[in-house]
């Protein structure tokens, strides 16, 4: 529904009117992520400040049934929080405080506007961090992480945001206030509502308080590269690091093409064959350890260079073309649209992964680029479009449903790290199958009017 004016001057009580916005610079900057996605405008753009006011917020737009989109740091890749059905935004982003640091507990409690660097680089003095690492960590929020199950480089060696939640505050669609889990490490009482809200992308509620636990920061890090001649040489060294225990934080893959880019873009000279870029962390012996078995490993599975680093300049530079990949993609090819994949499959099947789309980009005459996760398995691939070449746009989206396609028939998954947002609803019954009803049941419990965030996830 389109907001009237009473609704505007309603929503300006609650959070008062500096907090509440109808200018279209606001609107537009809040209609569309950094998906190819189509924007859309919201009807309104509102800054709550409090889980209070967040509350009144959605008492009111559920009696109205307005449509209500939580917003992050606008970073995602799938259309998460494009308001496609328009109504409220809610900006999280002054809702932004680093509320309690347990050191003794090693847990912190956060509002969802506080950003992944900035957290980390607050419990850097105290010895602690948060570990999993975003590519766009320097404005991804909390929230977001949460809303998604992000993950990112180091997700081989520690999991995924859903692995550090402990503790939820959430406004529910109705305006109830709930909390969920607890500071205990684990429990076996009811069900694990706050995985539930892990994920699940706003469309069950408005996360407003998150408690996490964390890990010691290690202490000594290496980074090291390993050049290989062909992609089998180097998916058969990632096969057996995992399938042999190699105790590293990140195995990155990157390809030929996306080398190529990172070297344009940051005047790096790396060689632009299927590289493997690793990173170590522990104690200084176990990583001197680990990096000598690695090297074990590479020249068993015929690596032809391998660069290894522990000073922090020397590992920015080796870290720097996986970290900067896909804005140095995205510098190659201004004006041009990215369209953005992001599947996970068994680890025996990512180098077929691989060469089914670089063959795919011959087939479809299209330029892709492929890097990821290869320690879990997760690829993503970023192919190179121009919307105003209908035949190229629509081939580019042909050939993103059958990369998506293709990592189900090997049994992985539509989203590994981005979630489902618009780009992928589609192809949701075709993982789930009778498993989504369930979700739909779920959803219909939480939200029966469907304000929240609405038209994502479900076909």
């Amino acid at each position: 529904m389109t907001l009237i004016e009473t609704d505007v001057a309603t929503l300006a009580t609650i959070v008062g009117e500096e907090n509440v916005s109808l200018r279209h610079t606001d609107l537009e900057a809040h209609s569309a992520d950094e998906s190819h996605v189509e924007p859309h405008l919201p009807d309104v753009v509102v800054w709550p400040q409090s889980t209070e006011q967040i509350a009144a917020i959605l008492r009111y737009a559920n009696d109205r049934e307005i449509p209500v989109v939580p917003w992050s740091g606008g970073s995602s890749l799938e259309g998460n929080p494009v308001p496609v059905m328009g109504g409220i935004v809610l900006a999280m982003y002054r809702l932004n405080k680093i509320l309690q640091v347990r050191e003794e507990d090693m847990q912190v409690v956060v509002q969802p506007g506080v950003v992944y660097d900035a957290l980390n680089a607050h419990l850097r003095r105290v010895g602690l961090f948060f570990p999993p690492a975003p590519g766009s960590s320097d404005v991804a929020t909390i929230g977001g992480m949460v809303a998604n199950n992000s993950s990112g480089m180091r997700a081989f060696k520690y999991g995924v945001t859903r692995d550090y939640v402990r503790r939820l505050k959430v406004v529910l669609p109705n305006g109830q206030i709930i909390e969920t889990g607890t500071r205990a490490k684990k429990s076996t009482s009811g069900y694990d509502l706050t995985s539930l809200f892990v994920g699940s992308e706003g469309t069950l509620g408005v996360v407003t308080e998150v408690t996490l636990r964390l890990l010691p920061l290690p202490e000594h890090v290496a980074a090291a590269i390993a050049v290989f001649d062909s992609l089998h040489e180097a998916a058969a060294t990632v096969h057996d690091c995992v399938r042999y225990g190699l105790d590293a934080s990140a195995i990155e893959f990157l390809d030929e093409h996306t080398l190529h880019a990172t070297n344009v873009q940051h005047n790096l000279s790396l060689r632009e064959t299927p590289t493997l870029f690793f990173e170590f962390h522990g104690s200084e012996a176990g990583v001197e350890a680990q990096v000598e078995y690695l090297r074990e490993l590479c020249e068993d599975n015929g690596c032809i260079d391998l660069q290894v680093a522990s000073s922090a300049e020397v590992r920015e530079e080796l870290w720097t073309a996986r970290r900067e990949a896909r804005e140095a993609i995205k510098q190659c090819h201004p004006g041009k649209a990215m369209i953005s994949g992001d599947v996970c499959v068994p680890i025996s099947a990512f180098s077929g992964m691989v060469e089914y789309v670089h063959g795919l980009a011959e087939e479809m005459a299209l330029r892709i680029y492929t890097f990821g996760h290869a320690g879990d398995g997760n690829l993503h691939t970023e192919i190179i479009a121009d919307r105003a070449d209908r035949g190229e746009f629509a081939r580019a989206l042909e050939a993103t449903d059958r990369i998506v396609l293709r990592a189900l028939e090997v049994g992985g998954t539509i989203a590994g790290e981005h979630g489902v947002g618009v780009a992928k609803r589609t192809f949701m019954e075709r993982e789930h199958g009778p498993s989504l009803e369930v979700m739909r049941a779920l959803k219909a419990l939480f939200d029966p009017k469907g304000i929240m965030n609405p038209g994502k996830m479900f076909p």
